[in-house]
């Protein structure tokens, strides 16, 4: 299956079964990048603890992802193994979860995101992740492959950011400042509240850079806002986040310009100055009812607003967007079993207007003006057993149901785009088994089908019509792994080998570079292993100089179509491209009093750029270098925190993403790349009083 393939499964074996004969006692340590202690899950439905889910996941804990000074949440995801947020720059981004997703151009589809309860993703499949404030994430919790039994739409996986809350009793606040190369600033200012009952939290930041690239300055405010009060039966809930971006659109680069002026823009981006701007507005509310000892309601509302402004040099795109909803769930539990049923539902409506785009990016005429209506149902049913101590089982299905209503507000009677289309009702079974080999160690397996819609651009073909015969995009995976920890939780692991199967792959066609269209294209076979370690010799040993920690993330995998026609040419059993083949992640920290310093370093393998396989971009290193100073001031409250580093210490140049199939017109060389940032220095200060925050729910 991959190279030197015929080691990595008995490898594998032999690290699980060597770990099982540790016994050790998980204990939670505070200064954990990626847990992987017995912390409650809650991107699963019956809030497991991590040890015990049957599936290939990861938490992520934001205390030490350099909230004070990242401006996206981009380094806090790739984290993870068998994730990959490709960046073309602050405000654009592409999500691949195990090989899935590798082919929208510019943003991330095929996934379902959520902000606690409240979903980030539309009805077509789109999320923008690359605009979440740092500073209102507590952890991310990310379940990897088709779980469309659990979520609905979302063939790659979910992704669900936790919003922070107090620590501890009391008022508590933080303020930082920071700047780096190409006048990136950041300035954010938290206040937390927790006592008896109630929790609250919020913030507002402010992120600038004016950018290394031309045409690329980004401009951010964020505010977010979260309570949660338990009373004695019920638990209510209230999320609040609110975007205001503006940002420049550099674009992609041609071979040449990348390789000797990566600072250049786009020559007809930079013409038009393009750019977009928008306002975002999600909210949420939450209401848990205990019905009885054994009985609970969970209901949750929500309603995104998002109003976007690009402009392009081939037209202009102004839309609105706004959707309401609700996600309902019953729980009943039992000695050894428990059941959940359920219904979600989104109403969301667009209007979005083309205009054409005349000199310096001014607004000519209107060209298009389509009103669309999506409805989007799941209904879902879920169990959960532990028929013997050690041994679980979960199980589910869920049916989705999706349609559309398109109005053409400029139809004529050659060309009328109104209509009302609906797909065909898709089921989705899950299987997941969870075993306990030993204390602080479990097996898992899982297996489970998902699927994914055509957004609207890829229904829409280019004479004009609708594609009414394009299928949602289908998959089933499966999994086996184990994770655990030992030498008194001086180690700890996960490992997971996983195989994606997808069906009706949904290609995007491009007939002209303002013009593309999607097409079901054939079968592809994505698979991988996926390992995770951290090592803290200091629990097994007690105290140690420096008290070191090490977190290796690590992702190998080989992802072919099986069968793909594209026109008259067979692509079959090529790689896919826009999927490093290899990606690691380290982190190597230390702490000696008052003073930190982490060293990471990222290795991103090398990639085909196109279905052909006839590019191949080569793979490419990172190291980051990180310090803190914290002083404690005594009998005082008050921590003042300054800290420095450097990103991208040696300077590297390379590609942050990959424009898959990048065309060519009007005989220009296609530009497929888009430059990664070079050599990066910042420095800030934080002021914390109190404990601010910590990952996920409060303890009431």
């Amino acid at each position: 299956m991959f190279h030197r393939s015929g080691l990595i499964f008995p490898i594998f074996l032999i690290f699980l079964s060597i770990a099982a004969s540790h016994p050790v006692t998980a204990q939670e340590s505070p200064g954990d990048t990626v847990r992987l202690e017995d912390v409650t899950i809650t991107v699963v439905p019956f809030r497991e603890h991590y040890l015990e889910v049957p599936g290939g996941i990861v938490r992520i804990s934001a205390e030490r992802g350099e909230p004070d000074r990242a401006i996206s949440a981009s380094d806090l995801i790739n984290q993870a193994p068998g994730v990959y947020l490709a960046s073309g720059s602050y405000n654009t981004g592409r999500l691949v979860i195990r090989g899935v997703g590798s082919r929208t151009p510019y943003q991330s589809n095929r996934i379902r995101a959520y902000l606690d309860d409240v979903p980030l993703t539309s009805g077509d499949g789109f999320t923008s992740l690359e605009d979440m404030e740092v500073m209102g994430i507590g952890s991310v919790e990310i379940l990897k492959g088709p779980s469309s039994a659990l979520y609905g739409s979302g063939l790659g996986g979910v992704v669900r950011f936790n919003a922070p809350y107090p620590d501890k009793d009391g008022f508590s606040a933080g303020t930082s400042h920071s700047i780096g190369s190409f006048l990136t600033v950041k300035s954010t200012l938290t206040a937390g509240y927790k006592k008896s009952k109630l929790a609250m939290h919020g913030g507002f930041s402010r992120s600038y850079s004016a950018g290394f690239r031309e045409n690329s300055t980004y401009a951010r405010n964020s505010t977010y806002f979260n309570a949660r009060y338990f009373g004695r039966r019920n638990e209510l809930s209230l999320t609040l986040h609110l975007t205001g971006l503006r940002a420049g659109i550099p674009s992609s680069l041609n071979e040449d310009d990348f390789l000797n002026a990566p600072e250049k823009a786009a020559g007809n981006w930079l013409a038009v100055e393009g750019h977009e701007a928008y306002l975002r507005v999600v909210g949420g509310l939450t209401l848990e009812t205990e019905i009885s000892r054994r009985m609970t309601n969970r209901l949750v509302l929500f309603s995104t607003f998002r109003d976007p402004y690009e402009t392009r040099p081939f037209n202009i795109l102004d839309d609105r967007f706004g959707n309401v909803g609700f996600r309902e769930t019953f729980q009943a539990e039992m000695d050894r079993a428990a059941f959940q049923a359920g219904v979600e539902f989104f109403h969301e409506r667009v209007d979005w207007q083309i205009y054409e785009t005349l000199e310096k990016g001014a607004q000519g005429g209107l060209l298009a003006d389509h009103r669309e209506r999506r409805r989007y149902v799941n209904a879902f049913l879920l169990f959960h057993l532990e028929p013997v101590d050690g041994l679980l089982i979960d199980a589910g299905m869920n049916l989705n149901l999706l349609d559309y209503r398109l109005t053409d507000q400029m139809a004529t009677d050659s060309a009328d785009l109104s209509g009302h289309y609906r797909y065909r009702p898709v089921l989705s079974p899950r299987l997941g088994i969870s075993y306990r080999l030993h204390p602080g160690h479990h097996l898992y397996f899982s297996g489970g089908h998902g699927f994914s819609a055509p957004s609207l651009e890829e229904t829409l073909l280019p004479e004009g019509t609708v594609n009414t015969e394009l299928r949602p995009e289908t998959g089933w995976n499966a999994e086996v792994g184990g994770r655990g920890v030992f030498l008194r939780g001086a180690v700890r692991y996960d490992a997971t080998l996983y195989s994606v199967y997808l069906r009706d792959l949904l290609v995007t066609e491009r007939t002209a570079e303002d013009l593309f269209t999607g097409v079901n294209a054939g079968s592809a076979l994505n698979s991988g292993l996926e390992l995770m370690a951290r090592f803290r010799p200091s629990l097994a040993t007690g105290r140690l100089f420096l008290d070191p920690e090490a977190a290796v993330g690590y992702t190998v995998s080989r992802n072919r179509f099986v069968k793909f026609m594209d026109g008259g040419t067979d692509h079959s059993g090529n790689h896919l491209p826009g999927i490093p083949s290899q990606i690691l992640h380290t982190t190597l920290s230390g702490q000696l009093g008052p003073v930190g310093i982490d060293l990471q370093y990222r290795y991103t393998g090398r990639q085909w750029m196109d279905d052909r396989n006839e590019e191949l971009y080569g793979g490419y290193h990172l190291v980051h270098l990180r310090m803190d100073w914290t002083i404690e001031l005594p009998g005082s409250p008050l921590e003042i925190d300054v800290n420095g580093g450097i990103r991208n210490l040696f300077n590297t140049r390379y590609a942050s993403m990959i424009l898959v199939n990048a065309p060519s017109f009007g005989g220009s060389p296609p530009r497929p790349y888009y430059p990664g940032l070079p050599r990066q220095f910042f420095g800030g200060v934080a002021i914390r009083y109190g404990k601010v925050t910590t990952g996920g729910a409060p303890a009431p």
